[in-house]
């Protein structure tokens, strides 16, 4: 790994970690806008460090851009949809904690599985 490939992670670890710490503060609060912000930024943070790491999409091997050509409106609209699951899976948490009850909870579960699988489905074009 280079010093470019090192300055990407860091600067999309960096990304991730203000957005996870606002999914972390604002869940319990349960302010879905700022959650779902949080998990914005984790994406954008993540998908900076894979391109940083492995070539934005205009650098990658053909096959790949070939692959890639006419899907990123699919992908945007899978990656909102998982950062919208993601988000109010996590509020549903803080409600669980707030009201100790186990709908909220279970619920919470689903959707933030739900919200993974789409998410990673978007990003990767695999489920898992």
């Amino acid at each position: 790994m280079g010093i470019s490939e090192i300055w990407w992670t860091g600067f999309g670890s960096a990304v991730i970690s203000i957005g996870m710490t606002l999914v972390g503060v604002y869940a319990f609060r349960m302010e879905l806008v700022w959650v779902i912000l949080g998990f914005g930024l984790f994406v954008a943070g993540y998908r900076v460090m894979q391109y940083g790491t492995y070539g934005w999409p205009d650098r990658a091997p053909a096959e790949i851009r070939e692959k890639n050509l006419g899907t990123v409106s699919k992908t945007g609209l899978g990656l909102l949809i998982s950062v919208c699951l993601s988000a109010y899976g996590f509020v549903l948490m803080g409600e669980a904690v707030h009201t100790q009850s186990i709908q909220p909870m279970l619920l919470s579960g689903v959707s933030v599985v739900l919200g993974y699988i789409v998410g990673h489905k978007a990003a990767n074009d695999e489920v898992l």
